[in-house]
């Protein structure tokens, strides 16, 4: 059996549409940050970070509904790659969302950090950020070219998938020790500060700490099933057929992108200075817009 041709353009319509809206708010976000110096504080480089590895993960997601609709033979589907082609789209596929939670991971410690040593935080030199923005992207690769290594020539085809999941098992017990450490402070410090930068950073702490609550949530279902379903798959097969079991894969990674997409959202919401950034660069545009419009005389 096979989908229906209405519903393979279907699936790739809302596929599309969220990797696009993922790069266009991502992207924006991006501007944003280059624009304002403000918005360019050390406490947010890992923000900015983050923001481009959301970007890329919605400029190279689309590839996936190709590879998972082509299993159920839709007639819209032709993927005829090269091999050399192929293993760049799965390294990128795979390296630019472990990007994004070893980034998450490292935010955490960051805050981490800031909350129980905040006078040696505030020092932190500007490169040791960029030594550390260097380091995600370079763990992220080696994890995702030994999980191809692994895919290619390990002895189990899916060993590769339990190095994928022990990598992000890891980046989440990072971040639930280092978020459990600032709750801990938060309700057992002795000393609580209350002059300006204090407050200011413990409210980022709490912004990044609900950005990465949301982000989570919607990242992790479409993990643990791509987990589960290695684990047994001939069972799961017994009581789904393919068709279905590619209908709730695509659902679930549908969600799990818009963990790149909700990012902005959490920024726009919580914080005074990227709304306020926002805002005067739509009233910018509207002006210019109003600049260009002909005025005929009459």
């Amino acid at each position: 059996m096979q989908l229906s041709s209405s519903e393979c353009i279907t699936w790739f319509a809302v596929t599309l549409t969220v990797c696009a809206a993922i790069v266009t708010v991502n992207l924006l976000s991006i501007i944003l940050f280059i624009k304002n110096r403000s918005l360019r504080t050390r406490a947010m480089y890992l923000v900015i970070n983050l923001t481009i590895a959301d970007m890329f993960v919605g400029g190279f997601s689309h590839f996936h509904p190709f590879r998972l609709l082509s299993v159920v033979s839709c007639d819209i589907v032709k993927m005829n790659l090269s091999l050399e082609l192929n293993v760049i789209i799965n390294f990128l596929f795979s390296w630019f969302p472990l990007t994004s939670l070893t980034n998450i991971a490292v935010i955490s410690l960051d805050r981490m950090h800031a909350t129980i040593r905040p006078f040696r935080h505030r020092h932190t030199k500007k490169w040791v950020y960029g030594v550390t923005i260097a380091g995600v992207w370079a763990l992220a690769a080696m994890v995702s070219t030994a999980s191809l290594i692994l895919r290619k020539y390990g002895k189990e085809w899916s060993y590769h998938h339990y190095l994928w999941h022990s990598y992000c098992c890891l980046c989440l017990l990072v971040i639930c020790v280092s978020y459990s450490f600032i709750v801990v402070k938060f309700l057992c410090g002795a000393h609580p500060q209350h002059h300006g930068a204090a407050n200011k950073q413990r409210k980022l702490t709490v912004t990044l700490f609900l950005m990465t609550i949301v982000s989570l949530l919607m990242w992790l279902p479409h993990a643990v099933y791509i987990f589960l379903l290695f684990q047994s798959l001939t069972s799961i097969m017994e009581f789904l057929s393919s068709e279905k079991l590619v209908r709730f894969e695509l659902s679930l990674f549908v969600l799990s992108l818009m963990n790149s997409l909700v990012n902005p959202i959490v920024y726009t919401i919580r914080m005074p200075e990227f709304r306020k950034a926002l805002l005067l660069l739509f009233k910018r545009q509207r002006r210019q817009n109003a600049r260009d419009i002909p005025v005929h005389a009459p």
